[in-house]
């Protein structure tokens, strides 16, 4: 999940005319454009609406020139838009994907047909907007902006929206009215932001409803049903909630491949290319949503909803990576929940039992003392690091938490993530995982080499 971030003097539209004009080609762009997003680098939250939609209205709201599905929720929602991406791809359109954070390259966050924006069409949407700019937008408020203006100059049929923080006050909830609008499940992060209760927390999840637009969740848990259903009453949105029994279950993993057949209550087994306890939901929640899309007249064969989830790819997600004889797995698990969910994984793959090293690294802002509490008892031996992100977690602060979560455990304190990799080498461990922030998981993946 990426945050709304604002600091640095910000690179106004006539500064930013003189610096194209000195640059003179593509690469000179990119690079312009990626110095605008590093000067409003995330360490501060500003979130409100009113300044994204002041841009947009200039840039003549590119917003509504597409149909959308607009998702919120605490963990699932990266997965459940890669999921619909694919299979709405296999089913013939053109689709346009916005994510966050990206692993790599800030360019993974615009997606049109699968592909990264090229760095002509990234630059260019963000020069757009900073003309646009009266009152300097955040990190997470311009990079929003440019993909819409994106989609709108690519003509995507319709886009998958991911929110980044909470719901209501997000950058993404400028979008006037969705096919549907999403929650795949409501847990516990960003607390000083969101609130400290559940409840509340679902509410900021569900100020994504609008009129109109069908509320869908996965969401089990009687608190934050309650108020998600409310609020969707309030609003005149048609509520939907799969339950606990959403009928689609695990029949078989594939656990090297990083794949696990599902099978929808009495139906033949359909392959999904991502592997965790979560994904049958995540799934229920996606072939809820082709349903729906099926009512508002849109094409989405079954044929195209298999072939879909079977070639979907979402790295950083339990991830395995072959190293030879050796195995890495990559897990943003950046929150309590997204840590159960990745060490429920772990103690019912083939790795449970097998010697491994841990690669750690949080950010300070996270629950980071639940989240080691949770993943102590799979820890004897740990590298702690320093995610490459302004809010991370001192390496030497994480061990120390560790170490007294986990007191029997190994653990040392490293700089880099590279040089995390090299100790893993050396120690001769046949496993390692990378876990804790998905600023991490990209630092691990571009150090690899891994596309």
């Amino acid at each position: 999940m990426h945050t709304n971030g604002l600091c640095g003097n910000p690179v106004h539209g006539t500064a930013l005319k003189r610096r194209r004009a000195r640059a003179g080609n593509t690469e000179g762009h990119y690079a312009l454009a990626l110095a605008a997003l590093r000067e409003r680098q995330e360490t501060k939250i500003h979130l409100g609406l009113a300044r994204i939609r002041g841009v947009l209205r200039r840039l003549g709201d590119p917003q509504e020139s597409f149909a959308c599905i607009h998702v919120a929720g605490t963990n699932g929602k990266g997965s459940v838009c890669a999921m619909l991406d694919s299979v709405l791809r296999e089913a013939g359109h053109r689709v346009g994907l916005y994510t966050s954070p990206h692993l790599q390259d800030v360019r993974e966050r615009v997606r049109v047909d699968g592909l990264a924006a090229t760095k002509a069409a990234f630059a260019r949407a963000v020069e757009r907007v900073l003309r646009a700019e009266r009152e300097p937008l955040t990190f997470f408020e311009l990079v929003t902006a440019a993909a819409f203006v994106h989609f709108a100059e690519a003509k995507v049929r319709i886009a998958l929206l991911e929110t980044g923080l909470g719901g209501r006050l997000d950058a993404t909830n400028v979008v006037r009215r969705p096919l549907a609008c999403l929650v795949p499940g409501v847990d516990f992060d960003h607390t000083d932001w969101l609130g400290d209760r559940l409840d509340l927390i679902a509410r900021e999840k569900a100020g994504i409803f609008k009129r109109g637009c069908p509320a869908i969740t996965a969401e089990t848990k009687p608190r934050a049903l309650r108020v998600m259903r409310r609020v969707a009453m309030e609003r005149g949105a048609p509520w939907r909630e799969l339950g606990a029994r959403h009928g689609v279950r695990c029949v078989r993993v594939d656990w090297r491949r990083g794949r696990q057949w599902l099978r929808l209550r009495k139906g033949p087994a359909f392959s999904l290319r991502l592997l965790g306890p979560a994904q049958p939901r995540n799934a229920a929640l996606v072939l809820e949503m082709v349903r729906v899309l099926g009512e508002a007249g849109w094409s989405v064969p079954e044929a195209a909803v298999r072939r879909g989830l079977s070639k979907v790819r979402w790295p950083g997600r339990f991830e395995v990576v072959r190293l030879g004889s050796r195995t890495l797995i990559l897990d943003g698990a950046h929150n309590p929940q997204a840590m159960d969910h990745f060490c429920r994984a772990l103690a019912a793959s083939p790795w449970a039992r097998v010697p491994k090293v841990f690669i750690l690294g949080m950010l300070a802002d996270k629950d980071h003392r639940t989240m080691l509490k949770r993943l102590a008892p799979h820890v004897a031996k740990a590298i702690a690091v320093r995610p490459p992100s302004p809010r991370a977690l001192e390496p030497g602060l994480l061990a120390s938490e560790l170490a007294a979560a986990a007191p029997r455990a190994r653990i040392s304190v490293t700089g880099e993530p590279e040089q995390a990799l090299e100790a893993w080498r050396a120690d001769g461990a046949p496993v390692a995982c990378v876990v804790g922030s998905f600023y991490l998981v990209g630092a691990v993946r571009k150090a690899l080499g891994l596309p």
